[in-house]
């Protein structure tokens, strides 16, 4: 089915009540023939039930959702809480206040985790437009801060739910709940939370001393790199003991930032940091990951003394090191790009064949379709083939044309092919490149146009059809 018929399908339901009132349409089933809105009032002011009174509350009638959340209030049923929480933006302003004023009469009874749970879940009003909720959540938390005390917040800093988490960590930070060395201690160690984490490596600055040092160090085992940077930064300031070896240790480091506080630190003080890299990269026992932040590392510093170090990198067994050697290699020396696209395409490898894209759209590089479609035959790599012959249009149908006896055998490639006959008709209206004659006389013969209409076949309508579909309904 195409995207165009399954949008067909989805509105189906839709078209087959055109006359239904959109009001009716959003009420709830149970309450869509209860009479007038008087007698459904009447009715949920008598309602026991915890989750038909949740429903309620979301009745399209301000006044029914008013008069739930006021027999929420006789009720206090703990239940109904993220249904009191959903009506906290309502956008009529009765139904907000009413709501408002439940959360601030409940909260003080509520036990520790479900005070933080809710004070988590109404953070996203701090965003809200249709109200300034900034006073009202500001009660909420003055409540919760005293009904909670510091210690179950500072516990609450661990929490896995990350709103409950960071609202924890705010309270502790703007109530003076802990000293800052708790805040960091317990921000770095919630682990999962980028925002959390980076915000407790910030408070880094608020720390002296030994215990500066101790927490950033701490902080520069977090597996988010930004972190780690930050952490970097704040200890290579302080110059503490053995910072020019944290630093030349850091060079490895597989994120950008942390090797750019390394090395910038290192070369104030003179110190070579290329020549840093190229010890490690020649270094035996240096692994993997090790040798792909180096070349990273060597292709940052911008300098090409150790450029034939780098190509001999890019025979080195690992793939992924191979990637990096040949993306440093085109970093420091782009005139050779056409070299490095050729050999590129001749690694044995498809995660490093991949990259000749990025060398032809992004640095220019060019090797003639033909050239690069032979040695990825050899290759047989059809994907890649199919993507570089993009490049040239009636070269892409010919190389279609070409690829589909294989696809009699192959239907995953029959698939394929068709898919990129599509494409290749949607390109087709853009381009104003002719064929060549040669290409002429090649699609005119019986053979290609066998090929052509066999391409076209489609078990559930033809080619032009789904093209047709996808050019009104884009995905």
């Amino acid at each position: 089915m195409s995207i165009f018929e399954k949008i067909q399908s989805w509105l189906a339901p839709l078209r087959s009540e055109p006359d239904a009132d959109p009001a009716e349409l959003a009420a709830p089933a149970s309450l869509r023939h209860s009479g007038s809105i008087a007698d459904i009032i009447a009715e949920v002011r008598q309602q026991n039930d915890a989750n038909a009174l949740a429903t309620d509350m979301g009745h399209y009638s301000g006044y029914v959702r008013e008069a739930a959340l006021e027999r929420a209030h006789a009720l206090r049923a703990p239940a109904l809480l993220p249904a009191i929480v959903d009506r906290l933006n309502d956008w009529v302003p009765e139904v907000r206040v009413r709501a408002q004023a439940l959360v601030l009469d409940w909260l003080p009874a509520l036990d520790a985790d479900t005070a933080l749970r809710l004070l988590g879940a109404v953070q996203n009003l701090r965003d809200a437009r249709r109200s300034d909720h900034v006073s009202w959540l500001g009660k909420v938390e003055r409540i919760v801060v005293t009904c909670v005390g510091a210690s179950r917040i500072v516990e609450g800093v661990a929490n896995p739910d990350i709103a409950v988490a960071r609202t924890c960590f705010r309270l502790l930070e703007e109530h003076g709940l802990a000293d800052p060395a708790t805040r960091v201690r317990v921000g770095l160690a919630h682990g999962t939370d980028i925002v959390l984490v980076r915000k407790a490596a910030e408070a880094l600055v608020l720390l002296d001393g030994h215990e500066r040092a101790a927490m950033g160090r701490l902080a520069l085992r977090s597996h988010f790199g930004i972190v780690r940077a930050i952490a970097l930064r704040r200890l290579l300031a302080d110059e503490v003991e053995g910072a020019e070896a944290l630093a030349i240790d850091m060079l490895a480091d597989p994120h950008g930032w942390v090797r750019l506080v390394a090395s910038t630190f290192l070369e104030r003080r003179g110190i070579d940091s290329a020549s840093l890299y190229a010890a490690r990269l020649t270094a035996p026992g240096s692994s993997n990951t090790v040798l792909r932040a180096c070349l990273m590392g060597l292709a940052e510093t911008g300098k090409r003394t150790h450029l034939d170090l780098i190509r001999r990198m890019t025979t080195h067994a690992s793939a992924r090191v191979r990637v990096n050697a040949f993306a440093a290699w085109l970093h420091l020396a782009p005139e050779e790009r056409d070299d490095i696209a050729r050999r590129v395409l001749a690694d044995g490898a498809r995660r490093v064949r991949n990259l000749v894209m990025s060398t032809h759209r992004t640095h220019g590089a060019f090797v003639p379709v033909d050239d690069a479609l032979a040695v990825l035959r050899e290759h047989g790599d059809v994907e890649l083939m199919l993507r570089y012959a993009e490049h040239e249009p009636w070269r892409w149908l010919q190389l279609i044309l070409e690829l589909e006896p294989a696809s009699h055998a192959d239907a995953g490639l029959r698939a394929h092919l068709r898919e990129q006959l599509i494409g290749w008709i949607d390109s087709a209206r853009r381009s104003s490149t002719p064929p060549t004659p040669a290409q002429r006389a090649l699609f005119a013969e019986p053979g290609a146009q066998a090929a052509a209409r066999s391409s076209m076949a489609s078990p559930s309508g033809s080619t032009a059809a789904r093209a047709r579909g996808r050019a009104a309904c884009p995905a």
